[in-house]
């Protein structure tokens, strides 16, 4: 199984994440929980709106998200 490492940050209004890993996985929400649904749901449009070729090794595959919170 793959691992997905994101970062998360908080800014002084909202939290963003990115992959350390994974290119092209960026995702932000209001709240902690919200960056983390904005994640699959980067996942999920890639995978329909790119050819697999397009896609990062990393989903192509069985994954496990991990989560670094960055202070």
């Amino acid at each position: 199984m793959e691992k997905i490492i994101m970062n998360i940050c908080a800014s002084s209004d909202s939290f963003g994440a990115y992959s350390e890993n994974c290119e092209g996985i960026y995702a932000a929400g209001n709240t902690i929980e919200e960056c983390k649904k904005d994640v699959e749901t980067v996942i999920s449009l890639i995978k329909k709106n790119l050819p697999e070729e397009q896609w990062p090794e990393q989903i192509k595959r069985k994954y496990q998200l991990v989560w670094n919170y960055v202070i």
